[in-house]
């Protein structure tokens, strides 16, 4: 479990798959800059999680929750072992929960445990959409840089977005 100030990260076990489901399923949860619901069922859920389809990838799902237990997001990291030294993030909070800092502090833990336990960890990067300002502001307070636009790198609604790609 990785603590914070007012949060805790724990690693997301099978018993989250029906929360994670849920939430993954639902247009507030994802929120107006991922592109509609992936209607993923606990089955397929379950399966990406525990069961990598490709050996060279480490992808790790972690439960954000208040120090009082609530579950209150999810947030994850990708690691690709093959020496491109780079990993990607990606982070929700529940829609009453947001803009109270709990995404900067994720974001903040997570980079600090990789940047101290993954050696070959050189950058890590997101790419989210040019209109979500509020996570542009969420990795810029954490460090991130922004490195420039991806134009129609994104498919959220329906249609091809314009992403920026941020690294620490």
């Amino acid at each position: 479990m990785l603590e914070g100030r007012n949060i805790r990260l724990r690693v997301a076990e099978k018993e989250d798959v029906p929360m994670l489901a849920q939430r993954f399923n639902d247009e507030e949860f994802q929120g107006k800059y991922q592109d509609f619901p992936t209607q993923v069922s606990r089955a397929q859920l379950e399966k990406q999680m525990f069961e990598p389809q490709l050996p060279q990838m480490q992808w790790t799902d972690f439960i954000i929750e208040k120090k009082d237990g609530t579950e209150i997001g999810w947030t994850a990291h990708y690691v690709s072992s093959q020496n491109f030294g780079w990993t990607e993030i990606g982070c929700s909070v529940i829609p009453s929960e947001r803009g109270k800092g709990y995404a900067t502090e994720a974001i903040q833990i997570i980079v600090d445990y990789l940047f101290l336990t993954k050696e070959s960890i050189v950058r890590i990067q997101a790419i989210t959409s040019t209109k979500n300002k509020a996570f542009q502001r969420v990795l810029e307070k954490v460090g991130f840089r922004k490195e420039g636009t991806l134009r129609k790198a994104l498919f959220v609604r329906g249609k091809w977005t314009d992403g920026c790609i941020y690294s620490i």
